[in-house]
């Protein structure tokens, strides 16, 4: 968990735990805040190997410029995740980026 942990991390962690993405056993996660959102990139490692970057979208608006945010932080083959609130709706563009980028979108309650 990050020093400024949200409410809603939890709901974000457990919908990581139960997603079927390719993640190694045994993950550690290293957030990094966004401000002035209380949005984050998570350094998804396991044994001291990079394996996964996500990038949420918790009030940050969806647009193309986050999906360019996390494919420029996820180089080579790692791992890309996008997080979004079950509740937020994702625009076409976007979600025709995230296909053709090769970007998982991972859906987590809100609170």
């Amino acid at each position: 968990m990050p020093a400024e942990e949200s409410p809603w991390h939890a709901d974000l962690e457990a919908a990581l735990s139960e997603v079927d993405i390719g993640l190694p056993e045994d993950y550690e996660l290293r957030w990094q805040m966004l401000p002035p959102f209380d949005d984050w990139i998570v350094n998804i490692s396991a044994h001291g190997h990079a394996a996964a970057v996500l990038v949420t979208a918790h009030q940050m608006t969806l647009s193309e410029q986050l999906v360019d945010l996390l494919e420029e932080n996820a180089s080579g083959r790692l791992i890309k995740i996008l997080a979004v609130p079950s509740s937020k709706s994702v625009p076409s563009e976007v979600e025709l980026r995230i296909e053709a980028g090769s970007i998982h979108l991972l859906r987590y309650g809100d609170n």
